[in-house]
């Protein structure tokens, strides 16, 4: 009664893939033997072909293609940080107007306040009291 209900065993368990007896046992030997013989694999030629001037040159050319990218981008941002203004060091005539005292007490010091000199002490963290106390005594010093 048991193997009436027992399906798997009555079923055929062959799937098609079965091969005869001892068949790989000596498949590498015949497998060998069908192959074409290749005398360049036994006895391996070293060939050198000779490197390009281009070859020889390229990875230099990169290199220098590079450092010449990294310039133009640096360039650029101090371009574009300054406004594409000269700064004051390497613009001669700005230099030159700076360095003429007449020049700096009639443009420069008429648009400055005192109160902004001030602002800037404070933001800058100078204490203004003690800035306004310092000059006293400098005044008084000079006066004596």
């Amino acid at each position: 009664m048991n193997q009436d209900k027992d399906i798997l065993t009555r079923l055929n368990h062959s799937d098609g893939m079965t091969v005869p007896k001892g068949y790989f046992a000596d498949f590498g030997r015949r497998m060998e033997a069908a192959l074409p013989d290749r005398p360049e694999l036994t006895q391996p030629e070293s060939v050198v072909v000779p490197r390009t001037w281009w070859q020889r040159v390229r990875p230099y050319a990169y290199m220098a293609a590079m450092f010449a990218g990294v310039w133009c981008m640096l360039k650029m941002f101090t371009l574009m940080s300054s406004g594409g203004q000269q700064p004051l060091e390497t613009n001669p005539i700005m230099a030159e107007a700076f360095a003429n005292d007449t020049f700096v007490n009639e443009y420069v010091l008429d648009d400055v306040s005192q109160w902004d000199i001030y602002d800037e002490m404070i933001e800058d963290g100078i204490d203004a009291e003690a800035f306004c106390d310092s000059l006293e005594q400098l005044s008084q010093l000079q006066i004596q």
